[in-house]
């Protein structure tokens, strides 16, 4: 199976995966597309959760209101949608495959979501005008809000399709043996996107969102555009009938849930999940924590890059430890990092006030020693532990339940997390409230540790490192990896 699934002939020097065969040029240019396609992506994703905050800060939104619009909303865009597209997508069928279609059906209301989000100002300002009969009672800062919670709403939803399946297609289209090296590259292309964002751009975002936004609507756009069409799936068998062969939506559901959530070895990881998506929900406030020790947003930007850029190296030895030691364990010692490390080092200005430059340095040395460090080591947990704990053959709808209950967990928690800021910053003040950003973190990460603990014992006892094999839920539907099905005789060009 392994030889079909993904193997070299020594002579030839052809790889294949599926119908799909690659030499190592057009390999290469493969990998070269997707790269491309997630250096644009990132990019795309990155202005969202940074810029706004700053919008948020000019209109004045209470923390609550950032963490409905910001984290809420969209996570209950994603736990509804990311579920039914994975699970359409695994079983949809067309000539130009199951996965590129859902990006570019939708990258154009994407692009123009995203660009609304960057002129809501003006489009606020222009609906107040033409429209003073409803609107003219309300501030324009009111409408300014209601349209980001709009075009927010527009931008996730269409997001959701991309989000859901991108990460799926390289498992179609890149040989098994070669995806760990690909995904290496993957992260250290992510973050140095990441890092050239902040370092280059993200300074300028109090006064040009606009024109960023545009930007990266733009790039997206072009960028993915000639991703979608240089990147070519291969031929796919008819999906699998759904559980006790019924048909229709109950008959999906039951398949999915029967697949996906009957084990409660999953469900540690799932609920290691869920304490991720809580500590992702600071992501919004980081911007506010920063500030709150004294740094401008030059200053915050030089932050984020140098932490994207440590992180990127410290990505290469995380991914080497984990093919040597089990990604487990390396997530393990991430969060123990996390716990007993980063969080107390961050609570040190919560009783230090140093000068702005000060802060600044001590937070790049912190960032790069320490925060780098720990979050290249919490990064083999997705998904590299996904792949070593998940059944290969359910990867997709195993990947989809855990994104959807980790959606739910974000939507209560991005609730949570403003209330718990506003409650702060009305007893103690705001550099005391966004100080205590840590605490939250280290609470978290602490539960998390619990759960892993459980999923390690639970992975112990299914074999370990000696001859661990995902359990099965007993099902009469049996899923099999798509790509090995189709006989090898039927293979045409990757690229």
């Amino acid at each position: 199976m392994a030889e079909t699934e993904a193997s070299i002939s020594d002579k030839s020097k052809v790889y294949r995966v599926g119908t799909l065969t690659y030499t190592w040029r057009s390999l290469a240019i493969l990998f070269i597309w997707l790269l491309w396609g997630d250096f644009c992506y990132i990019l795309m994703e990155n202005v969202v959760p940074t810029v706004m905050p700053v919008k948020f800060t000019a209109l004045g939104a209470p923390n609550t209101v950032v963490g409905l619009i910001m984290i809420t909303i969209p996570m209950i865009i994603n736990t509804v949608l990311n579920p039914i597209i994975s699970f359409k997508s695994d079983r949809f069928r067309s000539r130009w495959g199951r996965r590129i279609p859902f990006i570019v059906m939708t990258l154009p209301f994407l692009v123009m979501s995203l660009a609304g989000l960057g002129f809501s100002e003006r489009i606020a300002s222009w609906l107040q005008v033409h429209f003073t009969t409803w609107l003219g009672r309300f501030s324009p800062n009111t409408v300014a809000l209601v349209v980001i919670g709009t075009m927010m709403v527009l931008f996730s939803f269409f997001n959701t399709f991309v989000n859901a399946v991108f990460w799926y297609l390289f498992n179609d289209v890149v040989p098994e043996h070669l995806l760990a090296r690909f995904m290496s590259w993957f992260r250290v292309v992510s973050t140095g996107a990441t890092s050239l964002y902040s370092f280059f751009i993200f300074k300028y975002a109090d006064r040009h969102s606009s024109e960023i936004m545009t930007g990266a609507a733009l790039l997206y756009l072009v960028g993915f555009s000639l991703m979608c069409f240089n990147v070519k799936e291969g031929k796919y068998p008819p999906p699998d009938e759904y559980v006790g062969g019924e048909v229709g939506v109950v008959a999906a559901a039951k398949t999915f849930s029967k697949e996906c959530l009957g084990l409660a070895h999953y469900w540690y990881m799932f609920l290691i999940g869920l304490c991720m998506a809580a500590t992702y929900v600071v992501t919004p406030f980081y911007l506010f924590y920063y500030q709150a020790i004294g740094l401008n947003l030059e200053m915050i930007g030089k932050v984020y890059a140098a932490g994207g850029i440590a992180t990127g190296l410290a990505i290469l030895v995380s991914g080497w430890l984990a093919d040597r030691y089990h990604p487990i364990r390396v997530v393990i010692a991430g969060i123990l990092m996390n716990i007993f490390i980063v969080g107390p080092a961050g609570l040190v200005f919560l009783f230090w006030k140093p000068s702005p430059s000060m802060a600044f340095y001590v937070m790049l040395a912190q960032t790069i020693a320490l925060s780098a460090p720990a979050n290249a080591l919490m990064g083999i947990l997705d998904p590299p532990l996904f792949m070593r704990i998940f059944p290969r053959d359910r990867y997709g709808q195993f990947c989809s339940a855990n994104a959807m209950l980790r959606s739910g967990s974000a939507i209560v928690s991005g609730l949570l997390i403003g209330v718990f800021f506003d409650t702060l910053k009305a007893c103690c003040g705001p550099r005391t409230a966004y100080c205590c950003l840590p605490i939250w973190l280290t609470l978290f990460y602490s539960l998390m540790m619990i759960f892993m603990y459980k999923l390690y014992r639970s992975w112990k006892r299914y074999g370990g490192d000696e001859s661990y094999v995902p359990p099965l839920p007993q099902t009469t539907s049996s899923l099999t990896n798509v790509a090995v099905l189709v006989p090898a005789t039927e293979a045409e060009p990757g690229v």
